[in-house]
C-alpha cells in the first residue's frame, strides 16, 4: 500500500516534476503535489498547512534553492526541504545543507529520494514529539509554580537523608 505524501514541488520543468512524482510512486508513496515556480507562488503555497516535504530545484529563473530555503526559514516552518538538482558541485550542496536543506539529491540519481524522505519525515515527527513534550513540561511547571505560590502554608521537599531539596 502506498503512503500518502503531500509534496510542494519548487520546480520550473514540468517534465522534471513528473519524473519526481514517478520516483516517489516507485518509492512507495502516493504523492499529492502542487508545483510552484517562484517566490510568490511558494509563499502562497506555504500558507496551506500540512506539507510533508518540499522538493526544490536549485536553479529556477529568478529564484533559487537558496531563496526557497530563506523563505522557509523566514516563515518559521518545520518542513523538510530537499534540494533536487541536475548539476551543482559538492561545495554548493554542502552550502545548501548548512543553510537548512535537509538533503541534496542529483536528478540523475533519484534512487535515494525515497530513503531521504523517509528519514526526514522521521526526524520531523521526532521534532514534533519533542516540542509537545517541552510544551507539556512548561505547562506542568507553571501549574506547580502557581500552586506553590498560592498556598498559605509552607511547603518543602527533602531527600532520603533529610536534606531540603526545595522550599517555597
Amino acid at each position: 500500500m502506498l503512503k500518502p505524501l503531500k509534496v510542494l514541488l519548487v520546480e520550473d520543468s514540468e517534465d522534471d516534476a513528473l519524473l519526481l512524482l514517478r520516483t516517489l510512486k516507485r518509492g512507495g508513496y502516493d504523492p499529492s503535489a502542487h508545483r510552484v515556480q517562484n517566490a510568490d507562488e511558494m509563499a502562497i503555497a506555504l500558507l496551506d498547512p500540512g506539507w510533508d516535504v518540499i522538493l526544490c530545484d536549485y536553479h529556477l529563473p529568478g529564484f533559487s534553492g537558496l531563496d526557497a530555503m530563506a523563505l522557509l526559514k523566514m516563515m518559521a516552518l518545520d518542513i523538510p526541504l530537499i534540494v533536487v538538482s541536475g548539476a551543482i558541485g559538492e561545495e554548493t550542496a554542502l552550502d545548501c545543507i548548512h543553510r537548512g536543506a535537509a538533503d541534496y539529491i542529483m536528478k540523475g540519481n533519484l534512487a535515494r529520494l525515497g530513503v531521504a524522505i523517509d528519514r526526514e519525515l522521521e526526524k520531523k515527527e521526532m521534532r514534533a514529539k519533542q516540542r509537545d513534550t517541552q510544551e507539556a513540561l512548561k505547562e506542568s511547571e507553571a501549574k506547580y509554580r502557581t500552586i506553590l505560590e498560592s498556598i498559605g502554608d509552607g511547603y518543602y521537599e527533602a531527600d532520603l537523608e533529610g536534606n531540603f531539596t526545595f522550599v517555597n
